[in-house]
C-alpha cells in the first residue's frame, strides 16, 4: 500500500469519525438525559441492609479446551516466528563471518 492509499484510507476513516461524533451530539441535543428522583435513588431506611450482590462478568461462548487450543496454535505460530528469525540470524553471522 502506498502513502497516498494510505493517507486517503486515514482521512475516509478521519470522515466517518467526525461524522458518528455530529450525529452523537445531535442525539444528546434531541434526547436530554432523564433525571433519576431523589427518592429511587437513596436506599429504603429499614433495619436491615440490602447487599446486592455484584453482577458476575459473561462468559465467552468458548470452552477451556478451546482455549487451551487456541493457546496450542498461538504457540506454535510463535515458535514458527521465533525459528525463522533465529535462521536468519544465524546465516547474518554466517555472511559475515565468510568475509
Amino acid at each position: 500500500m502506498s502513502t497516498k492509499q494510505l493517507l486517503a484510507e486515514i482521512e475516509r476513516g478521519i470522515n466517518a469519525l467526525q461524522k458518528a461524533h455530529a450525529l452523537c451530539l445531535k442525539a444528546e441535543a434531541v434526547a436530554p438525559k432523564a433525571k433519576i428522583p431523589a427518592a429511587k435513588t437513596a436506599p429504603a431506611k429499614t433495619g436491615k441492609a440490602t447487599k446486592v450482590p455484584a453482577k458476575k462478568a459473561a462468559k465467552s461462548g468458548v470452552s477451556d479446551e478451546g482455549r487451551a487450543k487456541i493457546a496450542a496454535a498461538q504457540k506454535k505460530r510463535w515458535a514458527k516466528v521465533r525459528r525463522a528469525k533465529n535462521k536468519a540470524a544465524k546465516a547474518a553471522l554466517a555472511v559475515s563471518a565468510a568475509k
